[in-house]
């Protein structure tokens, strides 16, 4: 709701201008400032400045904010791949002998591969869908955090998932290629 006072009963002693131009903002205050003068020559532009630099500045915050989210997300997922890929190693080394057995009973590198990456792999399928569950029920509460994105938006859950499990399964891929390269003979003198 919009309404208009005389100049006189308002108590506060600036106003704000408004002007929609393709100039510069020092040739477009010379304009205002001549037109002012025509009117009040006692009117001063005292803040010129462009819309774009109104909005940075409301927005700044917001996107300080977003910088630190994301700076703390990276380092998030940084450290959820280090742990993925340490406990998967771990348990390669503890496993060495049996994956020793088996090379030597025949199993090719390929099975060997699936059986690490498909063990290293189902603590994080199961985190993901709990994930997605979660972002599902508390998506109310996501939306006050988004903005001009929806809580329940399908490309957003689809890549944020594609890439936490693509992390993972490089996390698990590691360990597993160098599991599948253990010399059986070696894996068997390793207890």
């Amino acid at each position: 709701m919009e309404f208009y006072r005389p100049w006189a009963q308002y108590n506060f002693p600036l106003v704000n201008i408004t002007v929609r131009t393709n100039l510069e903002v020092d040739a477009m205050t010379e304009l205002v400032q001549s037109a002012l003068t025509k009117v009040n020559p006692g009117l001063a532009i005292a803040v010129p400045q462009a819309m774009d630099a109104v909005v940075a500045r409301a927005l700044g915050q917001a996107r300080l904010m977003m910088w630190l989210l994301g700076i703390f997300a990276g380092v998030a997922l940084l450290l959820a791949s280090i742990g993925i890929y340490g406990a998967v190693a771990y348990t390669v080394e503890q496993r060495t002998g049996e994956i020793g057995v088996r090379m030597a009973l025949g199993a090719q590198t390929r099975d060997v591969l699936r059986l690490v990456v498909n063990q290293g792999m189902k603590p994080v399928v199961i985190g993901l869908a709990i994930g997605i569950v979660s972002a599902f029920v508390l998506g109310r509460l996501l939306t006050t955090q988004l903005y001009e994105v929806s809580a329940h938006n399908p490309a957003l859950l689809a890549g944020s998932t594609v890439l936490l499990a693509a992390i993972a399964l490089i996390a698990c891929v590691v360990p597993a290629r160098r599991a599948a390269h253990v010399d059986p003979m070696v894996a068997l003198h390793y207890e």
